[in-house]
């Protein structure tokens, strides 16, 4: 068999990486060939041919391709779902219009019966990284400087359990986060304005290479990330800070529910019990998220619509990817209504960019 992952344009964003980091992982099976395209609203011509087609649909990234025509005209459809709701996969995500839905949550129990749960697809570490052993405990954070972060609580949570200590905070710029660097900016100010003598808050604003950031992660005595944000998704963040092994501790936050059916949150675990305890609990998350076993139950789904795998490959030929005539399509619309009465404060969706129509006549 052959597939086509279909990525967004290469940018700064968890989106693309969460996209690629699938993609490597799916190259690890032997029962297809899979092959690579990025995609935006300007180059949406793909090859044909394929008996399978894999998206990385997100409204942030795809909210232009009309995803009701892709049965029809191109045969099996896959996408990945990067942000869910606690077991409600479809916040984000067009229902209806794949043939199956892979939702990157493993604590997802789907009612639906083409909707499936995986595995966190972490990395194998291919690479050195060197031992660190702080004598001034490192306490490490990052992220984009989107709502709910919360990076002040970080500080807060180290000015409480330590005298001296060292609070790193890389906040790099986003490609789709509006007013991205005075958003970094405002969030480093304020982090070094609450941090007590003797907390030495250095932040910085580097968008780093996988490795280096797996690095980074790896130098610090405890990888910490305290969100408060009230939105469909977990966080992406960690999954290099697990790949290391070091210290976690996160916040009781939905973001965290699949570290948090491993680790106790903070503050029920503290910082120092965290750095004292969660290794093991750790390592575990590491074990369970093999990028094997995420090909694996991607490889067990695929051998159930074997017959319409084989039955879709068709001749090759350039097919463009179809643009819908409302760019925030109407699911999308109702879901943001829904989740405003339900939900207060929130406000993940005042960040979606939304392609003028004037831009695709």
């Amino acid at each position: 068999m052959k597939g086509l992952f279909i990525n967004n344009k290469k940018a700064k964003d968890s989106i693309y990486e969460s996209g690629y980091m699938v993609y490597q992982c799916l190259l690890k099976s032997n029962l297809y060939n899979l092959d690579y395209k990025e995609i935006d609203i300007n180059e949406r011509e793909i090859q044909t041919g394929y008996n399978f087609y894999f998206f990385n649909y997100h409204p942030e990234t795809m909210a232009w391709l009309k995803t009701k025509s892709l049965k029809k005209d191109l045969g099996f459809v896959i996408t990945m779902i990067l942000e869910v709701a606690p077991n409600d996969p479809f916040v984000m995500c067009p229902q209806g219009d794949f043939n199956f839905y892979c939702t990157l949550d493993p604590t997802l129990n789907s009612k639906y019966n083409n909707v499936y749960s995986f595995p966190r697809p972490l990395e194998n570490i291919n690479f050195d990284i060197p031992f660190v052993k702080n004598i001034i405990p490192v306490i490490g954070s990052f992220g984009f400087a989107t709502k709910g972060k919360g990076f002040h609580h970080v500080v807060e949570a180290v000015n409480k359990e330590f005298d001296e200590a060292i609070v790193k905070i890389n906040i790099p710029y986003g490609d789709f986060i509006p007013n991205s660097k005075e958003q970094a900016f405002y969030l480093g100010d304020l982090c070094k304005k609450i941090a007590k003598p003797g907390i030495d808050v250095q932040i910085t604003h580097e968008f780093m290479s996988k490795e280096s950031l797996i690095k980074w992660c790896a130098s610090n005595t405890l990888n910490c990330f305290l969100y408060d944000r009230k939105m469909p998704g977990l966080s992406a963040t960690t999954d290099q800070a697990i790949v290391t092994g070091k210290p976690l501790s996160v916040s009781d936050n939905d973001t965290f529910r699949h570290i948090t059916a491993y680790l106790p949150s903070y503050p029920t675990f503290s910082l120092k019990e965290s750095i004292e305890k969660s290794v093991p609990m750790v390592q575990k998350m590491i074990d369970d998220w093999q990028p094997l076993s995420f090909v694996k139950k991607f490889e067990e789904i695929i051998g159930n619509y074997k017959r319409q795998l084989n039955s879709n490959k068709k001749h090759s030929e350039i097919y463009l990817l179809p643009i819908k005539k409302n760019n925030l399509c109407d699911f999308l619309k109702h879901r943001i209504k829904k989740y405003k009465r339900k939900i207060n404060n929130f406000n993940y969706f005042e960040n979606l960019k939304i392609i003028d129509d004037n831009d695709i006549i």
